[in-house]
């Protein structure tokens, strides 16, 4: 980690020229799912590699311009298809960002297309994507769903998150969008205060557990940095949210200017900075598990403010706890032949109350 951080940094490990550190370094990139940016920083730097090290990067730059294409043509397609059909759509993040914060879409790890709509529009885009050649890929829920085509998933996104978890307010961010071009295509970008904000959501959702999450952060921040001293929101969560995706990104970027827009009480700020540092060092030394949607809206607490607005967001996290319907949910229903959602949602009750009361395992 050590050497992939210091190649990030624009600099080479000593080290890294060794087969095993070499080795170790693309291992972990691809972890963190760098390894598209790490290979092409090793072929920037001024650095001697073995014929077999040299071999790795060569075939890493093919897979990566081959993904790129594949995604970046599908991309294109699908924004030319939806402005035909008179249909907005925001890119989010995807060949769109890559190409903008990174230089290149075939230097970010892309694994699927997100696409915001907006939610007036969701029947006739969902329409469309089946014309395309899309289906479904899972069950809707609050704020998204997934697509397929072969290989190509796509999210569908109608909000940036859950609107009983935030006060997003996705008509506002609509307002503000801007229009672009991608490969020629018709494109809405959100404006860059609320692009900013989005990716520091995205990065607190995951709780930070990728360091490429960090590394979009960084490069935004570098990039956009008027915005990042425009905002004003009303929530003091989307301040903090904001405060400690700039915190992070500064552990990565150490001479990232801080944004006027970080305007957080003493208090929180503290906090903040611990709370940074925690999620950093487990950053570093292991392997981030998966986090559920539970465990991602749980951190949601750690991020907000102590005292009322704490325990708002306490009551809100059980509202969505008891009501927001998930896979566990129909399988549990399905048990007893009930598929439609209201019966599933009285039944989940009677699996949470199952599930609590279910003895904890033993340890060994």
């Amino acid at each position: 980690m050590e050497s992939l951080l210091t190649l990030l940094r624009g600099r080479l490990n000593k080290r890294t020229s060794e087969d095993s550190e070499f080795a170790n370094l693309l291992e972990i990139a691809e972890q963190e799912n760098l390894l598209l940016w790490a290979a092409e920083k090793l072929h920037r730097l001024d650095a001697e590699f073995t014929p077999s090290q040299q071999k790795r990067l060569d075939g890493i730059e093919r897979e990566a311009q081959l993904s790129s294409f594949v995604y970046t043509e599908t991309l294109k397609s699908v924004l030319i298809a939806f402005d035909r059909a008179g249909l907005p759509v925001i890119a989010l993040k995807g060949p769109c960002l890559a190409e903008r914060f990174y230089g290149d879409a075939a230097l970010r790890t892309c694994y699927d297309l997100d696409l915001l709509v907006r939610r007036s529009n969701l029947d006739s885009t969902e329409r469309l994507l089946t014309d395309l050649g899309f289906a479904p890929n899972g069950r809707a829920d609050d704020y998204h769903r997934p697509w397929s085509r072969k290989s190509i998933n796509l999210e569908l996104h109608f909000n940036v998150e859950n609107p009983h978890a935030f006060d997003f307010d996705i008509d506002a961010a609509w307002k503000r969008a801007e229009r672009s071009q991608f490969h020629d295509a018709p494109v809405w970008l959100m404006a860059p205060p609320d692009e900013l904000l989005y990716l520091c959501i995205h990065g607190v959702r995951h709780r930070f557990e990728r360091l490429c999450l960090v590394l979009d952060l960084a490069l935004a921040f570098r990039q956009l940095p008027d915005a990042a001293n425009a905002p004003s929101w009303g929530s003091d969560v989307f301040g903090n949210i904001f405060a400690l995706g700039w915190m992070m990104a500064a552990r990565l970027d150490p001479e990232l200017p801080i944004p006027q827009a970080v305007r957080i009480s003493a208090g929180d700020r503290s906090r903040l900075e611990k709370l940074a540092g925690q999620l950093w060092q487990e950053l570093m030394q292991a392997q981030p598990a998966t986090l559920d949607w539970e465990a991602q809206h749980r951190f949601y607490l750690e991020v907000e403010s102590p005292g009322w607005n704490r325990a708002r967001r306490r009551w809100k996290h059980r509202r969505i706890l008891l009501t927001r319907l998930i896979d566990d949910d129909f399988d549990f229903a399905g048990r007893f032949h009930l598929y439609r959602n209201w019966q599933v949602r009285l039944l989940r009750p009677v699996r949470l109350l199952m599930k609590s009361l279910r003895p904890a395992p033993k340890m060994m």
